[in-house]
């Protein structure tokens, strides 16, 4: 994978737990590629903008993001 590229296109690499997030912020900060946009009731993970470096997982507080697979019906 290309540095700064995206994983790939369909489900991001990340994911955001519904109702867990606390709206901190501290992964807006963090992304390397803008890859949040906020929604209501939190946040979600652009997948064109994921590159998966996961950065996010390691500065969120409560634990509200999940790295996902990129498996087609994997777990996650």
């Amino acid at each position: 994978m290309t540095a700064g590229a995206p994983a790939r296109a369909g489900r991001a690499p990340a994911a955001v737990t519904v109702g867990a997030c606390q709206g901190c912020g501290a992964c807006l900060l963090t992304c390397p590629t803008h890859a949040f946009t906020p929604v209501p009731g939190g946040l979600t993970v652009r997948a064109d903008r994921c590159t998966g470096c996961l950065e996010c997982l390691e500065v969120c507080p409560v634990d509200a993001i999940r790295a996902t697979t990129s498996e087609p019906g994997g777990a996650r």
